[in-house]
């Protein structure tokens, strides 16, 4: 897979404002952590979606906590010109177009467990939209012609829901193992130049997980 073009992505901006009032002085209330992403989808479009990102975090009463994050994942979009029921030429290799989506999210949830021990739980509930572009890809068909896909992509809606656990290896450093689920409505159009046919995709619910390294203060 070609995934080389997502560690050109550079961060310049990550912020969260937070006016929960603080009732807990003992206790650092505010979190970020850079993780790693892999979603798992069915293939439509994408199969793996690999990912880096920003996690943040303001802890409120009795391990309530809301948050955001800012992730960049790149795909492979499989076998595009299979949504317009053209076959490609059997001696070519199957012919993926490159993806890339942008998401910002915001989420609530709660954490549990002892702040004296190292193992913690949590779970959360949030809403991301993600900025999404497809590469045009283009290719020979079995009868001898050619096709060339372009990709309109809208915006990408993501309900994201969150399981995991954080170990506390000090007080203000914890790594994060986490499972997650997320329902994408998606808008994208494949047009091909050459016939005029279009397609639409409209969803996809991939699961995975993410690891993190997270500094509290």
């Amino acid at each position: 897979m070609k995934k080389s073009h997502l560690f050109s992505i550079t961060y310049v901006a990550f912020s969260l404002i937070l006016v929960t009032p603080i009732t807990y002085a003992d206790e650092p209330k505010n979190e970020y952590g850079l993780r790693a992403n892999v979603l798992l989808g069915d293939g439509k479009p994408a199969n793996d979606i690999l990912g880096v990102g920003l996690i943040g975090r303001r802890y409120l009463e009795d391990g309530w906590f809301i948050g955001g994050s800012l992730d960049a994942y790149a795909y492979d979009f499989e076998r595009p010109a299979s949504y317009l029921g053209i076959r490609r030429d059997p001696n070519v290799d199957v012919i993926d177009a490159d993806g890339s989506v942008t998401t910002v999210a915001g989420f609530v949830g709660r954490e549990y467990g002892d702040a004296n021990s190292g193992f913690r739980w949590f779970w959360s509930l949030g809403l991301g939209i993600g900025f999404e572009t497809v590469d045009d890809v283009s290719g020979p068909t079995d009868n001898g012609g050619t096709y060339e896909l372009t990709f309109d992509t809208g915006e990408n809606i993501q309900l994201q829901s969150a399981i995991g656990t954080s170990w506390y290896f000090s007080s203000r450093w914890s790594a994060s193992f986490t499972a997650r689920l997320e329902h994408h409505l998606m808008d994208i159009k494949i047009t091909d130049r050459v016939s005029g046919a279009t397609t639409k995709i409209d969803s996809q619910t991939p699961i995975g997980a993410y690891l993190s390294l997270n500094y509290r203060f």
